[in-house]
């Protein structure tokens, strides 16, 4: 018993490192490329690449930009890897971190499923798109 669950623990290790080491190519501010496949983030949807938002004072900045930046950022550390969710979506994590929770919190990005919490404080704070 104990070798078959050292196996799978083996398994599910070379799984994430093929995964962390995967060709990774930011598409925008919530599309990849992974090994040649098209993915989203689950969870959120970023305005277009080439898309402006506008501040309650009237400022217009590059939001869809902002979005890009920051995930091509993240998609550059060292520990960025991905996992599937279901078909065409997947979750990815940095430094431990939630990539599409953080994007949420930073206002880059909207929620769409679960980080309705997050947008909340988001847009209470005023950051990113809710400023």
């Amino acid at each position: 018993m104990h070798l078959r669950l050292q196996s799978i623990a083996t398994a599910i290790l070379l799984a994430a490192s093929s995964q962390a080491l995967a060709s990774t190519t930011v598409i925008d501010g919530d599309s990849l490329m992974l090994d040649g496949k098209q993915v989203e983030l689950w969870g959120v949807i970023a305005p277009q690449k080439s898309e402006t938002c506008t501040t309650t004072s009237g400022t217009s900045w590059a939001c869809g930009q902002s979005a890009f930046d920051q995930l091509r950022q993240l998609a550059a550390d060292e520990t960025f890897a991905c996992m599937p969710k279901e078909p065409g979506f997947v979750t990815c994590q940095a430094g431990g971190l939630d990539i599409a929770r953080l994007l949420v919190k930073e206002g880059l990005v909207r929620a769409r499923q679960d980080y309705h919490d997050t947008e909340a404080r988001a847009r209470e704070a005023k950051v990113g798109i809710w400023e």
